[in-house]
């Protein structure tokens, strides 16, 4: 519809132009018309067209329907750049709200399902609890899919909350923390939600403590970890590494072996509530909320992340920032 309206509107400007143009061509016409008749009752051996076309009222006619050739077409022209550039304007607006529209519903459908099937658990646990007599081994079962399944929702609840601070000109609180004891911690909360999961951890030695924002850290190796395991194949390894490349400095990646990430995602994964594939079809769980939180933590610590390909497949997160 809109490529029709612009179309319509462009012939509209042209063919305004052209009959301008046309009576400009015209008004001359008729102008030279009545200078010759002017001439031709002043002298009756006729019109010496060489010579009319020398006088100043030949020449004043000239030069003022030539500025009106060049006033159609400057005008014409800017009006049809503003005509293209206003509806420019309101097609991109649209499509971000289209855009927007579709993040939007993404985002309840996947926080819908994330919120959904851990509480679904939790209620089966508790009502197998309270209506039967379980052996321990039972008991312990449905224990631990009742912590995995309380660490997903303690997980969501904190990135939502994060989430709503980044918003609100978040400021990092910088403490000395070490990384080696919350890699570790933050491992052994992965490890209830993915209990085969084959994390290696290549820490530089002796390294110092860093200065960061301890639950922002936090925030961004477990999003990261939890996404190279959503993504790798069962068994896969994934392989943490942090090392200092200055004095303030602190490098980290996150290499996984999963699918990669297209070139053309590589910018786009970091959107707020953007995930790769439809909400509908997808296998993995997540609110497209854990990258873009990690963007944001690294860019408040004055880092940067990019998207690496891994070899001979995956992806490689790369995070250089101030810490």
């Amino acid at each position: 519809m809109s490529h029709l309206l612009v179309g319509y509107m462009l012939l509209a400007f042209s063919w305004w132009a052209v009959h301008l143009w046309v009576q400009n061509d015209l008004l001359l016409q008729k102008q030279k018309e009545l200078l010759e008749c002017q001439f031709s009752r002043n002298d009756t051996r006729g019109v010496n067209l060489s010579a009319l076309e020398e006088t100043a009222e030949y020449k004043k006619i000239v030069h003022k329907w030539e500025r009106r050739r060049v006033m159609i077409f400057t005008e014409g022209l800017f009006f049809t750049g503003c005509l293209v550039l206003g509806l420019w304007i309101v097609n991109r607006s649209a499509n971000r709200e289209l855009a927007l529209a579709r993040q939007r519903r993404n985002f309840l459908l996947s926080i819908t399902h994330e919120l959904k099937s851990p509480l679904a658990a939790l209620r089966l646990t508790m009502e197998t609890f309270s209506r039967r007599e379980l052996t321990r081994e039972q008991v312990e079962k449905l224990t631990a899919n009742g912590l995995r399944e309380t660490s997903r929702l303690s997980t969501l609840v904190e990135d939502m909350l994060l989430a709503a601070r980044l918003e609100s000109n978040w400021q990092p609180l910088a403490e000395p923390i070490d990384l080696r004891l919350l890699v570790k911690d933050i491992i052994a909360n992965l490890k209830i939600r993915f209990p085969e999961a084959d994390i290696q951890v290549q820490i530089q030695p002796n390294l110092a403590p860093v200065s960061a924002d301890r639950s922002g850290l936090i925030s961004v190796i477990q999003n990261l970890l939890e996404n190279a395991l959503k993504y790798s194949p069962q068994g896969a390894s994934v392989i943490f590494l942090a090392e200092r490349t200055a004095v303030n400095r602190l490098s980290i990646r996150v290499k996984d072996q999963g699918s990669g990430v297209p070139d053309a995602e590589k910018q786009t994964i970091f959107e707020k509530f953007y995930r790769l594939g439809n909400e509908e079809t997808r296998k993995t769980t997540g609110t497209g909320l854990g990258l873009y939180i990690v963007q944001q933590v690294v860019k408040a610590h004055n880092g940067t992340i990019q998207v690496l390909d891994n070899q001979p497949n995956g992806t490689i997160m790369a995070i250089e920032m101030q810490a």
